[in-house]
């Protein structure tokens, strides 16, 4: 028995070293983190949200450039620098002749997009000078012209596409930011789910080294009744595997919170050589909570409905666009200006002309063989699935809050029976253990009653974990924290609170 022994501490010395030697040299010293800690570090370093953040702050940028460019533009345009050395033939005289000529010019442009109407209003001044030579009279000549005109064009009968552009921006960018809002509350639930796992492990490991220390009493007991000579061989030899099994089941609970803590130091972001442990409060205090608002505050703000509002508005504009497919359209092109033309560039307007246009063109779309009518039609069922879906996602998320609410209430009756549960096994085992030391009691069945109560430990611990768990699920489903009666802050909670 004492080889036995031997071996047992001897492995458990050999556990402990494996396990220190797992914890690279110069590891900084252990930090606690409570689950508001580990929520903090995981928004800051997710590589989700990380990603989900770029996208969004990307998606802003576009918007901005977009608004930007409905601002008044300024251009300048340098343009028609040419050289030219050419022969050209003279009908008249019948002969060929030589022409040089030098150009340049350039372009000034005030333009300003109007967003009403879909329409442009610029005003331009182009500026050009040429020097020519003709070998046939031997002539040379530099001239100046300046054409200063305001113009507008306005696009006919067709959608306002400033107008669209500008929205799809704006939808996009209010699609980023809900997503990443959603990612958040995916996220804290995340966190939330394996930080609680990690808890229960931890809760797991210090029930197991409660029966491990039982059983090798229980043990000790039984060796000193054989060592005495009134206990039987087979009850000390099952003392003793039940022992040994309490120390491996001790053992492995140790290996595997370890496995579980590397696991949580990924998912929140913490370098694998921290070293790390956590704490928390899973108190119970019942929390009512009213089905009806629960419901009615979900539909209002859930996030993924005003995702599929997005949808359908997206799908509206493709329907918008899908109109535009071989219409008939057309565009009115208004300007008026001066012009002067003169050798001498200080008197470039003595001979202006003042100059007015009006121009027009217009699509007539004659036979398109169905295309217009059919890629309309796809749109519109397209719009009419994204509504479904809409309706879809309104029932299943009073589907989800509804049995959110009555799981809570089926946790508290859970709870309520796992603590009568744990006082039933205590006083049970504290019986029957009284019975074993009187030598009324096997080794095997006094296990078993030690078994109950560590499972009834167990019992609560994951009653207590799943209603806080369920506690959150109805937060995030509802977006409202009944624990602190207060809303949840979401994208939708603070525009409104900035209007």
């Amino acid at each position: 028995m004492k080889s036995r022994s031997g071996i047992r501490e001897g492995a458990a010395i050999l556990l402990a070293a494996l396990l220190l030697a797992s914890v690279p040299p110069g590891t900084s010293a252990q930090h606690v983190l409570s689950l508001n800690d580990a929520l903090s570090i995981a928004m800051e370093n997710s590589p989700n949200i990380r990603h989900t953040r770029l996208r969004l702050e990307s998606s802003e940028a576009s918007l901005r450039a977009q608004e930007a460019s409905l601002k008044t533009q300024f251009k300048f345009r340098l343009a028609d620098i040419s050289y030219r050395n050419t022969n050209q033939f003279d009908e008249f005289f019948s002969t060929w002749y030589r022409f040089e000529s030098y150009d340049i010019a350039g372009q000034l442009t005030i333009e300003q997009p109007i967003k009403w109407t879909g329409g442009t209003l610029s005003l331009n001044d182009r500026l050009s000078w040429k020097d020519s030579f003709s070998e046939i009279n031997d002539r040379s000549e530099e001239t100046y012209r300046n054409a200063l005109y305001l113009q507008f064009d306005q696009p006919l009968f067709t959608y306002n596409q400033i107008k669209m552009d500008l929205r799809s921006f704006e939808l996009d960018f209010e699609g980023y930011q809900l997503a990443y809002a959603i990612q958040m509350l995916q996220l804290e639930q995340t966190v939330m789910d394996n930080f609680y796992t990690l808890y229960e492990t931890k809760m797991r490991l210090e029930i197991n080294q409660d029966a491990m220390v039982t059983d090798r009493d229980a043990h000790s007991i039984m060796k000193n009744k054989y060592d005495a000579g009134i206990g039987k061989l087979d009850d000390l030899t099952q003392a003793e595997t039940t022992m040994l099994q309490s120390e491996s089941s001790y053992n492995s609970t140790v290996v595997s919170l370890a496995n579980s803590i590397d696991r949580f130091k990924y998912l929140i972001g913490l370098p694998i050589d921290d070293d790390i442990d956590i704490e928390t409060d899973i108190g119970f205090d019942p929390i009512g909570i009213d089905m009806v608002f629960a419901v009615q505050h979900g539909l209002e703000y859930r996030m993924e409905l005003r995702e599929r509002e997005i949808s359908i508005a997206r799908a509206y504009d493709a329907v918008i666009r899908a109109g535009a497919t071989n219409e008939f359209r057309g565009n009115l092109s208004l300007s008026w200006g001066s012009s002067g033309t003169n050798t001498d560039f200080s008197n470039i307007y003595e001979t202006r002309v003042d100059e007015q246009s009006v121009r027009a063109w217009f699509n007539i779309p004659i036979w398109d063989w169905g295309q217009k009518k059919n890629t309309i039609l796809a749109s519109e069922l397209s719009l009419e699935s994204r509504e479904l879906n809409l309706e879809e996602e309104r029932y299943q998320i009073t589907m989800e809050i509804r049995e959110s609410c009555r799981a809570l209430d089926n946790l508290v009756l859970e709870i309520e029976l796992a603590r009568r549960s744990i006082e039933s096994a205590e006083k049970t085992y504290e019986i029957n253990l009284e019975k074993y030391q009187n030598g009324d009691l096997t080794s095997k069945d006094l296990g078993q009653y030690r078994q109950s109560l560590s499972n009834a430990r167990l019992s609560e611990i994951r009653s207590l974990i799943n209603y806080r768990l369920k506690l959150l699920d109805l937060k995030i489903k509802s977006l409202w924290d009944f624990e602190n009666d207060q809303p949840v802050v979401t994208l939708s909670t603070v525009q409104e609170e900035e209007e």
